[in-house]
């Protein structure tokens, strides 16, 4: 029998500060996990950039983001160069968790036993991600993909034009854009009580 496809849910501003409040009361967290998982879903929140992409940051590129709005990495799905922007609200909240970035080339995350100039690994950064999204909202489809596709679907809710929005996610296709636009029910209802 074929599996069902299950529709992942939007993380709404309320849900990340839940998790953000959740990972800070938590525990059974060690510090160096606690501190990487916040900085993992700020940087999901305000950029849109895929959990692999933030692995790929280092400490000067996040600098340059914090200071111009915008900086470049090689997209790892593409292989292509791709721009990341942050707004200035973004830009604010995340200069209140990166308060001490030092201008060098080491990577933003590392594993634990790893080399400040080798990433941590991908695989493991998505594991350990979706599987505390899931210990949050365990009656929720929120995965590290969530947040991408929340940004997208919050721009096309405010009408900005498609190709803006496949610039600044960063897609090659525009089809791609939209097959993540998910809009909320309310958004819905709202549509249908213009007409009906």
């Amino acid at each position: 029998m074929k599996q069902v496809k299950k529709i992942k849910d939007n993380i709404s501003k309320s849900e990340f500060n839940h998790l953000i409040n959740y990972i800070k009361a938590d525990n059974s967290l060690r510090k160096n996990r606690k501190e990487r998982l916040i900085k993992i879903f700020y940087i999901l929140y305000y950029t849109g950039l895929r959990v692999n992409e933030t692995s790929q940051l280092t400490n000067n590129k996040l600098i340059e983001l914090l200071n111009l709005g915008q900086t470049k990495i090689i997209a790892h799905k593409q292989k292509i160069e791709k721009k990341i922007f942050v707004t200035q609200n973004g830009i604010k909240e995340l200069k209140k968790i990166f308060n001490n970035l030092k201008a060098n080339d080491d990577y933003i995350f590392v594993s634990e036993r790893g080399s400040k100039n080798r990433p941590i690994s991908i695989n493991s950064v998505i594991r350990d991600v979706n599987s505390y999204l899931k210990k949050v909202f365990p009656h929720k489809n929120i995965t590290s993909h969530s947040f991408r596709q929340t940004l997208i679907t919050e721009l096309a809710n405010h009408n900005i034009n498609t190709k803006i929005i496949q610039t600044i996610i960063g897609h090659k296709d525009i089809s791609t854009t939209y097959r993540y636009i998910k809009p909320s029910e309310s958004d819905i209802l709202n549509s249908l009580n213009i007409v009906r």
